[in-house]
């Protein structure tokens, strides 16, 4: 596999730069229309990724070559997306368009100077990198990027000695935070998702190792949104976060501190009020899979959710993934419903 010759990055924070977490979230996430903007040459996309950096960045900027990658720092102490680089091209009147100024602390004179220094991406893809690690790899002593940088020889040196590649480097950072590669979580989800007849109330008596317990679990939680299509089971709300996560929670029917399974039947899909709700015993399911409402008309919790009582779940359309009678049964009697 050919490695990558540079890494960029690039600070989109929104705890700090609001303007600047916006733009990305406009032409990075949801992409430009190239045939709204007769500056974009052709790149046969339907959309397109677009960044842009000031002068002040233009040294960085011009060593930057198509298969390179870019790492945007947008939440605390976190890279959360990873692109590559498609193509460049030096615009003043197109930036103009995609970008507007704003005064949050940037560290130029010109507050007014626009991002004229563009470049495209591709396969822009959803990571978790923590910046503290991947800047001690580097012999950075900040948790964020000042600025948009390109890594020195010197710097991508110490990640090549580390890891022998770049590509490797950033694969060795790209694992979540239990040491697996999404990759090797994938198969756990597959074998969650599967059929399993008959279903067990507990997990069975295998001793897993603590890493597998943690694979497992994590397993579990994108295994239950993705069959809830990442929607809550009680009220089928999708809210997700600037940045494209999901609120919505994996909640055990039968509890995780009573053993509960992590099999997909075990599992719910709920928004965090509703999750709330349901593992403190307000809201229960019945064997029709309906939403089962404690009857204290006295509080407000109560009005909160009388509306729901009586109606059906939002369901995975695989009826396989759906709950079953053993593990709502077992929730109905911890919570006397």
């Amino acid at each position: 596999m050919t490695d990558i010759d540079n890494i960029f990055l690039a600070p989109c924070s929104r705890e700090q730069k609001t303007g600047t977490y916006r733009h990305f979230q406009e032409t990075i996430l949801d992409g430009v229309d190239p045939s709204e903007y007769t500056e974009i040459p052709d790149l046969d996309l339907d959309k397109v990724s677009v960044w842009g950096v000031v002068s002040g960045n233009q040294s960085h900027w011009e060593k930057m070559e198509p298969g390179d990658r870019a790492l945007f720092y947008t939440k605390r102490k976190s890279y959360t997306h990873a692109a590559t680089i498609l193509s460049k091209q030096e615009n003043d009147t197109l930036a103009e368009k995609l970008w507007t100024s704003y005064d949050e602390g940037r560290r130029v004179e010109d507050l007014d100077e626009g991002w004229p220094y563009i470049f495209y991406l591709t396969d822009v893809k959803r990571v978790d990198i923590h910046s503290e690690a991947l800047h001690d790899d580097i012999g950075w002593k900040t948790f964020y990027p000042q600025s948009f940088t390109r890594l020195t020889e010197d710097r991508k040196g110490r990640l090549v000695n580390k890891y022998g590649s770049l590509t490797e480097a950033l694969r060795q950072h790209a694992k979540n935070e239990i040491g697996k590669a999404p990759e090797e979580i994938s198969e756990e989800i597959e074998n969650l998702l599967a059929e399993q007849d008959p279903p067990e109330l507990t997990e069975s008596t295998t001793e897993y190792t603590e890493t597998e317990r943690r694979v497992r679990s994590s397993a579990f939680r994108r295994a239950v949104l993705d069959a809830y299509d990442e929607t809550c089971a009680v009220c089928g709300a999708q809210r997700k976060s600037p940045a494209g996560n999901p609120e919505v929670e994996a909640a055990h029917i039968y509890p995780k501190s009573e053993d509960g399974s992590d099999d997909v039947r075990n599992g719910l899909a709920l928004c965090k009020f509703h999750h709330w709700t349901f593992d403190t015993g307000w809201i229960s399911i019945s064997d029709d899979l309906e939403v089962i409402v404690r009857n204290e008309s006295g509080s407000e919790t109560y009005k909160d959710l009388i509306s729901y009582d009586g109606c059906s779940l939002h369901l995975p359309q695989n009826p396989q993934h759906r709950p079953h009678s053993i593990f709502v049964r077992e929730h109905r009697r911890l919570h006397g419903l």
